[in-house]
């Protein structure tokens, strides 16, 4: 492909992913091209945040020129003294089209620029280890297809798109005694369909504990860290998901629940079906579009409507953000990609809306936190981050 053509076609990749009309396919190709051509230089003008406004104007007029595209409706929560993302309203625009960093260089100073190209931390990928009943650990990402074991009348077996599948060999020995961990490390996810049918997706830094077969009464498994649920539907046995002290009951019902321990509150975004959030004397049921997030410190459950697309972009190879603030942001990140976020002094104050892919390396989001205000510098293993200036 001759030079002048691939430019344009990556031009035509990246308004597609803007518009959100880019197929699956296209999105890896845009995203293999981008990660291949990510190592240039980019450097922060020591004025970057002197003047929000223009300084939005200028990286905007920047984008339209080189693609075209003008329907800009991203918007950053408004802060107080806000350098750290002065570039927050045109975070969703840098993001989705990072192909921009390709074309235009921001000069400055080499003393105030941060963030530089160390070894590069790849983004995560389908890894996790499945510990059996008498202790025996798989890891199943190195684990060939097909039956991995056997246990109490039934089968494990690994599927061809790598999933963990559960199937019951009507032997008639099946018990609900034993029970099976999936524990997925930092940098990976994983997914497997429970005994009962219903699907379960598992973010970074997670685990999922459950029995090899349901009784008749109820389902019940443990959550730690972050799960999307598909529940099967079956009317005389509820569905609970355990999370410390709080419970998650549902029937039929696709949810999400992010509990990591590091986090605020236990949330749980429901989808579809209805499902009701237990902890101690405190309950509520949600419906679709709804969110429930039990306090840490408290328990006290809050719910509101929410965008459901925000809390299982994960599962859908992408983070994205709504005035999210700085520190939960980074967290994702230091999940995703396995890395330590370490403070060079005060934790920084501020919000971001935007969106980017998953599979893309971390020197990509680097440039993001980089061009979004905040000064960073990548190392092997950990991503330290500065005070403003």
């Amino acid at each position: 492909m001759s030079q002048e053509k691939g430019h344009s076609r990556y031009e035509e990749l990246a308004e597609k992913w803007l518009k959100g009309t880019i197929t699956p396919e296209e999105a890896e190709e845009y995203a293999a091209w981008y990660n291949a051509g990510q190592d240039a230089p980019v450097d922060i003008p020591a004025s970057f945040a002197a003047n929000e406004a223009e300084h939005e104007e200028r990286i905007w007029r920047k984008i339209t020129a080189r693609t075209g595209f003008r329907d800009h409706t991203a918007t950053a929560a408004p802060l107080r003294r806000r350098r750290w993302w002065a570039a927050a309203a045109v975070t969703a625009a840098i993001v989705t089209a990072g192909y921009c960093w390709h074309h235009w260089q921001i000069k400055a100073p080499r003393p105030q620029r941060l963030a530089t190209v160390r070894p590069d931390a790849l983004p995560g990928s389908d890894k996790a280890v499945l510990t059996l009943g008498n202790g025996r650990q798989i890891i199943l990402d190195s684990a060939g297809n097909g039956a991995l074991a056997q246990q109490g009348g039934v089968h494990i077996v690994k599927k061809a798109d790598g999933s963990i599948l559960y199937v019951d060999d009507h032997s008639g020995t099946v018990t609900d005694t034993l029970y099976n961990t999936m524990t997925v490390p930092k940098g990976g996810q994983y997914k497997l369909t429970l005994p009962d049918g219903s699907r379960v997706w598992l973010n970074a830094a997670s685990s999922l504990k459950y029995p090899v077969a349901f009784s008749h009464q109820e389902r019940t498994v443990e959550l730690d860290g972050e799960g999307y649920f598909e529940v099967s539907a079956t009317a005389a046995s509820p569905f609970r998901v355990k999370v410390r002290n709080t419970q998650i009951a549902a029937l039929g019902t696709s949810f999400n629940v992010m509990a990591y321990p590091d986090e605020t509150g236990i949330q749980t975004t429901l989808l579809t079906g209805a499902v009701k959030v237990k902890q101690g004397n405190n309950e509520k049921i949600i419906s679709p579009g709804q969110q429930a997030v039990v306090n840490n410190e408290n328990g006290h459950i809050s719910v509101g409507e929410t965008e459901t697309a925000l809390a299982t972009a994960w599962k859908d190879g992408q983070f994205r953000f709504s005035g999210n603030n700085i520190p939960m942001v980074l967290r994702q990140i230091s999940r995703w990609y396995n890395i330590d976020i370490v403070y060079q002094g005060s934790i920084p104050q501020g919000h971001i809306t935007g969106k980017v892919p998953r599979n893309m390396k971390l020197s990509g989001v680097v440039r993001i936190l980089e061009l979004s205000g905040v000064r960073c510098r990548q190392e092997t293993g950990r991503l330290l981050i500065f005070p403003s200036s």
